[in-house]
C-alpha cells in the first residue's frame, strides 16, 4: 500500500492515472459539443499544467487534451504510487453521481512535480501508478509536439537566414576591399 499523501506525483515521462468520471457530467457552457472522453482528456492536461509547477504535458499548439490518452483497461504491470484512500483532511472524496472508472496516460516532458490531489464535481484522481519502462503503459517514444517541431524549424530557418546574411556580409566585404584595390 502506498504511503499517505495528499498530493499526487507527476512522474517525468510516462504517467497513468486511474480517474472517476461521472456518467453524467455537470452543465458547462464551455464544454456544449465535446465529447466526454475529451473532456476527461482535458481535465487531466488542465490539472498538471495549472496545478504541477515544472511538469510540462501540453502542446500549446494544439488542441486542449491531445496530449492526453485514455487507456482500454487498466495499465498491466504497474504499481500504485498514490491513491485517493491515502488522502487525508476532513473532505469526502466523492462525485456527487454514478461513476466510471477510466485509465488515462500522459507524458511529462518536465520534471518531476506533484499536485493537490485533483477532484472537482466530475471527476476524481483514484490512482497514480508508478511508471516502469519495461510496462507497455509507460514505455515507448513520447507523442509528437507540434511546439516542439514549430521550435526547431523556426532554429533551422533562423540559422539559414544568418548564414546567408554572413555570406552576403561577406561578400560586400571583398567587394568592398576589391574596389579599393
Amino acid at each position: 500500500m502506498p504511503a499517505p499523501t495528499d498530493f499526487a506525483p507527476v512522474f517525468p515521462g510516462w504517467n497513468v492515472w486511474a480517474v472517476w468520471q461521472k456518467n453524467d457530467l455537470d452543465f458547462d457552457p464551455m464544454m456544449i459539443g465535446v465529447a466526454p472522453e475529451r473532456q476527461l482528456r482535458i481535465w487531466v492536461e488542465d490539472e498538471v499544467r495549472l496545478h504541477a509547477g515544472g511538469a510540462d504535458v501540453a502542446d500549446p499548439v494544439k488542441l486542449k487534451g491531445d496530449q492526453v490518452e485514455i487507456l482500454d483497461g487498466p495499465p498491466v504491470g504497474l504499481p500504485a504510487a498514490a491513491t485517493k484512500e491515502g488522502v487525508g483532511g476532513e473532505s469526502a472524496l466523492l462525485l456527487d453521481g454514478p461513476p466510471t472508472l477510466r485509465y488515462v496516460r500522459f507524458f511529462n516532458h518536465g520534471t518531476a512535480s506533484k499536485l493537490p490531489w485533483p477532484h472537482d464535481s466530475d471527476f476524481l484522481l483514484d490512482t497514480v501508478f508508478r511508471p516502469d519502462p519495461g510496462a507497455p503503459a509507460t514505455s515507448g517514444e513520447p507523442p509528437g509536439r507540434l511546439s516542439d517541431a514549430a521550435t526547431e524549424a523556426a532554429g533551422k530557418i533562423g540559422k539559414g537566414v544568418l548564414g546567408v546574411g554572413i555570406g552576403l556580409a561577406l561578400i560586400l566585404v571583398v567587394v568592398a576591399f576589391a574596389r579599393k584595390s
